[in-house]
C-alpha cells in the first residue's frame, strides 16, 4: 500500500493555524474499543516461573523432533508413498543410520549446518585461544558449509543439487527423499516440510468501520536534550492532537500500540569530569547510573496510556534478560506509567502472542530472524519469516547460535497455530507480504523498521490485514 508521511509545517492544510472568523466547532471523537486476549496458554509457556540452568539443551531438540516427526511422516507418505523405481517402492526409514545404499527411501530428522565460520566457544576453549573475541560476522556462509540431518541414532551428510537450492538452518526439522551414495552421503531428491499449522477462522468484518493497530520498534529513547522530535509527533498523532479532522478520525480508530523492542537506547553511564576522583574503586557505583532513558520512556508512556492501550516488548537494548524468551521489562522502572497496569499498559514477553478482534498476532523484536539471516544467502527477511512458518518453528537456531532458556518439558517456539499477523521488529526498512499455506492459511508478514532511524511506524487494518507505513518527519529548512 502507499505510504503516508506526516509533516510538521506551516501549511494551512495541516489545520494547525486558522484565519480569523473560522468556525471552531469540532466533532468529538471517541476511541473505538475491541476485544483483546493475551492467549493465556501461549503467554504462560513463555513466562519463566523458575530458572534452572543446570540442565542440558538436548531436551529441546528431542522435543522438537518428537513433535514434528509425526506431522512430516504423514505428509511425506502422502507425497512419496506411491513413488516406484525399478519395481521398488520408496519406503520410510525410521533411523538415519539404517539407510541402505542404493535404496530409494525417505528419512526425517533435525538439520545441522556444519559451518566453519560459525562461532564455536567449545572449539576456542579446546584450542586454548584466550584472545579477544572476533568481530561478529554478518553471515556465517561459505563454500565449505555442509548440511547434515540427525536424529537419536546419528548424522548423515547431504549431497546433490536439490539440497543446495534450499534455505536451511540448524534446528529445523525436515523430511528428505533420496538414496545413499557409495561415499556414505545421502543424495537428496526432494524435501518435505511440516508446512503451516492450522489457522483459526476469522469472522467477516465490516471494512467501513475498520480499526487499526500500530506497530513500532526501535524508539531508542535516550532522554537527551536533542531527543527526536519525531517521537513527540508520534505521541501527538496517536492521541489525536496532530493535524486535522481526517487524521483525528483515523487516530480515534487506532485501538492498540505494540512496541516491538528497543524502546530504550543503550544505557551509558553518566560522565561527570568533576567527580572522577570520587568514583568508587570497587563494586557498583550508583552515582554513574543514567536514569534519563527510562525517565523519558516513562513520560512517553504515561502521556499515551490515558488515550491508548500499549503493549511493550523487550528488545536487545532493553533492561531484560538476553536469552529468549525475554521476560517483561520490570514495571518498577516506570513509576508513572505503572499506574496504568491492568488497564491500558502492559509489559509483555518477547516473543509475544495476542488476539485482537479475532486477529491472532505473533511478533518478535527481531533476534529470531536476524539470526536465521546469518545462515542463508540473500537479504530477503520476509522469505525467511515465511520459511519459519513452513518449518512450524519461529526460532529454529535456538539454542545453537541464538541464546535461549534450556527448557526441559516443552519447546515454546513451536507453532501449533498459524497467526494472522506475524511481525518482526527493529529492521532496516518496512516490508510486507501476504503468504498462503497449503490448506488456505493466510498470514500477513511485516518487517517493522527502527523508528529512531526512519521515523516510521506500521498501521495495520484489522478488517483487511492490509498495512502501510506511517512516517513522521520534519521538513528540512534553509535559513539565509
Amino acid at each position: 500500500m502507499a505510504s503516508s508521511t506526516i509533516l510538521f509545517s506551516d501549511s494551512p492544510e495541516n489545520n494547525l493555524l486558522r484565519p480569523p472568523g473560522y468556525d471552531h466547532s469540532a466533532r468529538n471523537y471517541i476511541r473505538d474499543s475491541v476485544s483483546y486476549s493475551p492467549l493465556p496458554a501461549l503467554r504462560d509457556s513463555l513466562i519463566l516461573k523458575e530458572r534452572n540452568y543446570r540442565q542440558q539443551y538436548a531436551n529441546i531438540y528431542f522435543l522438537r523432533l518428537a513433535n514434528l516427526k509425526p506431522i512430516i511422516e504423514e505428509r511425506a507418505k502422502n507425497e512419496w508413498g506411491g513413488i516406484e523405481v525399478d519395481g521398488h517402492k520408496a519406503s520410510f526409514v525410521e533411523r538415519v543410520l539404517d539407510v541402505k545404499q542404493g535404496e530409494l527411501c525417505w528419512i526425517i530428522g533435525t538439520v545441522y549446518m556444519d559451518m566453519p565460520l560459525k562461532p564455536n566457544i567449545l572449539e576456542d576453549i579446546s584450542k586454548d585461544h584466550w584472545v579477544a573475541a572476533p568481530v561478529p560476522r554478518a553471515k556465517y556462509t561459505s563454500k565449505q558449509d555442509l548440511v547434515m540431518l540427525e536424529d537419536e541414532s546419528g548424522r548423515v551428510t547431504f549431497s546433490g543439487l536439490r539440497i543446495s537450492q534450499e534455505k536451511l538452518v540448524t534446528g529445523c526439522v525436515i523430511g528428505v527423499l533420496g538414496t545413499e551414495t557409495p561415499d556414505g552421503e545421502f543424495d537428496v531428491v526432494d524435501i518435505c516440510y511440516p508446512e503451516m499449522p492450522p489457522q483459526k477462522k476469522r469472522d467477516v468484518m465490516d471494512d467501513s468501520t475498520s480499526r487499526y493497530v500500530v506497530l513500532a520498534s526501535g524508539l531508542h529513547m535516550s532522554g537527551e536534550i536533542h531527543e527526536s522530535m519525531n517521537t513527540c509527533l508520534l505521541l501527538e498523532y496517536l492521541t489525536g492532537e496532530l493535524c486535522g479532522a481526517n487524521d483525528a478520525d483515523l487516530s480515534s480508530r487506532i485501538v492498540r500500540l505494540i512496541l516491538a523492542g528497543n524502546s530504550l537506547a543503550d544505557q551509558r553511564p553518566v560522565h561527570d569530569e568533576n567527580s572522577v576522583k570520587q568514583r568508587k574503586k570497587y563494586g557498583y557505583d550508583a552515582s554513574l547510573y543514567n536514569s534519563r532513558p527510562t525517565e523519558s520512556l516513562d513520560s512517553f508512556l504515561s502521556d499515551l496510556c490515558p488515550h491508548l492501550n500499549v503493549d511493550m516488548m523487550p528488545g536487545p537494548s532493553d533492561p531484560a534478560n538476553v536469552t529468549l524468551p525475554q521476560q517483561p521489562v520490570h514495571t518498577a522502572m516506570f513509576p508513572t506509567a505503572k499506574a496504568f497496569l491492568g488497564s491500558s499498559f502492559q509489559s509483555v514477553t518477547n516473543p509475544y502472542w495476542c488476539e485482537i478482534e479475532d486477529v491472532i498476532f505473533l511478533g518478535t523484536s527481531g533476534q529470531t530472524i536476524d539470526d536465521v539471516y546469518k545462515y542463508v544467502e540473500g537479504e530477503d527477511k520476509l522469505t525467511m519469516m515465511e520459511m519459519s512458518l513452513r518449518w512450524r518453528h519461529y526460532a529454529p537456531t535456538a539454542p545453537d547460535t541464538l541464546w535461549c532458556y534450556p527448557f526441559q518439558d516443552q519447546d515454546p517456539f513451536l507453532l501449533e497455530n498459524t497467526p494472522h499477523v506475524y511481525f518482526l521488529g527493529n529492521q532496516e526498512k518496512f516490508e510486507t507480504r501476504l503468504v498462503e499455506g497449503h490448506d488456505g492459511q493466510r498470514t500477513r508478514l511485516i518487517a517493522v523498521p527502527k523508528f529512531s532511524e526512519t521515523g516510521t511506524v506500521v498501521l495495520l487494518n484489522l478488517s483487511t490485514l492490509g498495512c502501510e507505513p506511517l512516517t513522521f518527519s520534519l521538513p528540512k529548512r534553509t535559513f539565509p
